[in-house]
């Protein structure tokens, strides 16, 4: 354990040893550092837009629109007689 610690801290003062003393090599790895966050981000946005695009054709092309589903409308309503409780039971059992 002792020596991983030893090994990461020699291993960042010799990464960074460079970057910190010349002026050029920090102005330079920063513009790089932006440049590659700039890339990063500009591919999540694209991956974001054809996900996002992909579903909407998806869902234009293959999901069943028979229309609204009664059971699904009627779960949340409570029943107000004996005969819409035992109605919505049979509808919602398949029992019919």
């Amino acid at each position: 354990m002792k020596n991983k610690i030893v090994n990461t801290i020699f291993t960042l003062i010799f990464l960074t040893a460079n970057a910190g003393l010349c002026e050029q090599t920090r102005s330079a790895v920063m513009q790089n550092a932006i440049f590659k966050f700039a890339l990063a981000m500009g591919g999540v946005v694209l991956s974001s837009l054809v996900i996002f695009f992909g579903l909407k054709i998806y869902k234009k092309l293959f999901v069943d629109k028979t229309g609204p589903n009664i059971i699904k409308d009627e779960i949340l309503r409570t029943p107000k007689t004996t005969e819409e409780a035992i109605r919505f039971f049979i509808n919602k059992n398949r029992l019919n």
